[in-house]
């Protein structure tokens, strides 16, 4: 008898892991679909948080603008000396990959800034970048559209004044 109640309490404890396991696996279920990247299922559909869409939260907003540009700028104010053509290389960026870029040799330079990416409209996505410890005071704010990033920047470097430009990014 006291080997059949083993038996039983081996069973009940192991259908009950079993079936924890079966409900927390199904937990980020939205039918067929397993929400990503820290999307929530609500009504059916994935929920995503910043950053991220589709219907399983599986693109990152920046994903479209990862890639290797032919650079141009154009328009500065006062007048900067140096070439005006280069190629820059956008990256995701480590702290958020969702929504938030690196873009290096940023106006020419060795200066990697980081920007941030909003959801598309229209196939439009807005770019902001906001000064940061390295960036030499860079403020920018731009557009992603079908391969071509462009940004109307200024730069206040310490001790050599500030100046203003536009760039055009073309996806290589």
């Amino acid at each position: 008898m006291k080997q059949f109640r083993y038996i039983i309490l081996s069973l009940l404890a192991t259908i009950s892991i079993f079936g924890a396991v079966v409900v927390s696996s199904c937990k980020n279920k939205c039918g067929s679909t397993t929400c990503q990247n820290g999307g929530t299922c609500t009504s059916n559909v994935c929920v995503c948080p910043t950053g991220y869409s589709g219907n399983a939260c599986q693109t990152g907003w920046s994903d479209v603008a990862i890639g290797t540009y032919n650079c141009v700028r154009s328009d500065c104010k006062p007048a900067v000396e140096g070439d005006s053509t280069w190629q820059s290389a956008v990256t995701k960026d480590a702290t958020n990959g969702g929504y938030t870029i690196d873009i290096s040799r940023f106006d020419n330079s060795s200066i990697t800034v980081a920007a941030t990416i909003d959801s598309a409209i229209n196939g439009i996505s807005k770019i902001t970048i906001a000064p940061s410890t390295g960036s030499a005071g860079i403020n920018a704010t731009g557009t992603y559209t079908n391969n071509i990033i462009t940004l109307d920047f200024t730069s206040a470097v310490a001790g050599i004044g500030g100046f203003s430009c536009h760039i055009v990014m073309t996806k290589l």
